[in-house]
């Protein structure tokens, strides 16, 4: 059978950016040593799906690698995977990375829970392309990597719909919820793809300062959704994608979604902000300083002496672990830098993006978030989930909907009841519920990972037939 992808070895450390202001996020993809570029054309439902999927690999093309790295048989195949990587957050870290565990496939989510990888994760077809988004967009040339996990015709024999994933940043990629594949198992489509400007969907050229905004997210996903004849989805959304997928079912073009699944997701961006700010306030005064003064202005600790970038890098390692995962130094946080896909085979340790490449995602960061993590600044500034008391109107535009947040998050747990209670201010009989991971940062779906997945399962599974 066909396999997608070989399990990755142990992760290994990478040495930091010799620039001092470099970003790094540590993540890691599967080891492609020898893996030759694939071109066979994705498709989906005919061979010809509608304009704008540019070909990029597929599981039918005789490059593959099996489970021991050998090379392995092609057979038939649908869209994208998009080997992209990526985080949860836009950190910087300029110490090494943590120690790391060893990985698996889907973010080692199997060595994680001490189990053995199935057989249908090697032998599920996927495929991959590109998704020309220059007219929805406005950019030049812009073309979004998109990745399809799944046989179609046994999802529809099972009734089952796609599950579309959104991941957070703004500035990353999609390769830090690659454990949310495991929802494809044998019956089930998984979607993912890296918002333009990021990772493997990054611009040659970063537009003029201060074009990548929300509605421009907005644009890009309406017109995936079009081309790759994603009409019916449940999405599974992150962070900074958990506010896109808000943005985008509220939104004229946002119909067709069978559920919806929001993990850490802000009321506003300003109380995102507030609530860092409150987090910051339980840390060592040492490293709460660091990480404010190294903020300022989206320097990013470049306006700090080598001892202050120093004792920043260190502030950044406990943020990550006190807030966003306890697995920081697993599968998904290994050893790559800002840009994600390198030269362009994949998002490997060792190959470290281009400088284009890293330009272009600095570019969405910095128009998005000003640069900054613990202040308010950027097109995200103003943002509201409940702009206009839209959000009262999510019940009757989606079946239902799980606000999940980790009781480690920095998000407030207040928040999160504040996002759920604009959401059910005007139901009768409410469709939303507010679930709350114990032991987990803001990546639920690492920290929590079991439960998260078979509760997400279920889930998706009772609203399949609701369209």
């Amino acid at each position: 059978g066909t396999r997608p992808e070989s399990p990755p070895r142990a992760a290994r450390g990478t040495s930091p950016d010799a620039s001092p202001v470099a970003m790094r996020l540590a993540v890691v993809d599967t080891p492609l040593a020898g893996h030759v570029p694939r071109r066979s054309a994705p498709a989906r439902r005919r061979a010809s799906p509608r304009g704008g999927c540019v070909p990029r690999a597929s599981s039918a093309d005789g490059s593959d690698l099996d489970r021991d790295g050998r090379a392995g048989s092609g057979s038939s195949s649908r869209r994208g995977v998009l080997r992209a990587a990526s985080s949860a957050l836009l950190l910087p870290a300029l110490a090494p990375a943590l120690p790391a565990r060893a990985d698996d496939l889907f973010c080692g989510y199997y060595v994680e829970n001490r189990s053995v990888t199935p057989q249908w994760a090697f032998k599920t077809p996927w495929s991959e392309g590109a998704v020309d988004v220059s007219s929805a967009t406005k950019l030049r040339d812009a073309k979004t990597f998109l990745r399809i996990l799944g046989k179609r015709e046994a999802a529809a024999e099972a009734g089952h719909l796609p599950v579309l994933c959104l991941h957070g940043g703004p500035g990353l990629g999609f390769k830090y919820m690659e454990s949310c594949e495991i929802l494809a198992s044998e019956t089930r489509e998984v979607a993912s793809y890296d918002q333009i400007g990021c990772a493997r969907s990054s611009l040659a050229q970063p537009p003029p300062k201060g074009v990548f905004a929300p509605e421009l997210f907005a644009a890009e996903l309406a017109r995936l959704r079009e081309v790759a004849e994603l009409d019916k989805v449940h999405v599974v959304a992150h962070g900074w994608g958990a506010m896109l997928a808000l943005d985008h079912v509220l939104g004229p073009l946002g119909s067709g979604i069978a559920s919806l699944t929001l993990v850490s997701c802000p009321p506003s961006y300003a109380r995102l902000i507030s609530d860092r700010r409150d987090a910051l306030a339980k840390m060592p005064s040492d490293l709460a300083e660091a990480l404010v003064d190294g903020d300022a202005g989206g320097a990013r600790g470049a306006n700090l002496s080598e001892a202050g970038r120093a004792l920043y890098a260190r502030a950044w390692q406990e943020w990550i672990v006190r807030h966003e995962s306890a697995r920081a130094a697993g599968a998904c946080y290994q050893g790559l830098t800002l840009g994600g896909a390198g030269a362009g085979v994949g998002a490997r340790r060792g190959d470290p993006p281009t400088a284009a490449g890293a330009a272009s995602a600095s570019a969405v960061a910095n128009d998005m978030t000003g640069g900054m993590f613990f202040s308010v600044g950027g097109a995200l500034a103003d943002w509201d989930a409940d702009a206009g008391g839209r959000l009262a109107q999510i019940s009757s535009k989606v079946p239902a909907t799980r606000v999940v947040r980790g009781e480690n998050d920095a998000l407030s747990l207040d928040a999160a009841k504040t996002l759920v209670a604009g959401m059910t201010r005007s139901d009768m009989k409410p469709r939303v519920a507010l679930v709350e991971a114990r032991e987990a940062g803001s990546c639920v779906f690492l920290d929590r990972g079991a439960e998260f997945l078979e509760e997400t399962n279920a889930f998706v599974a009772k609203y399949d037939k609701v369209l």
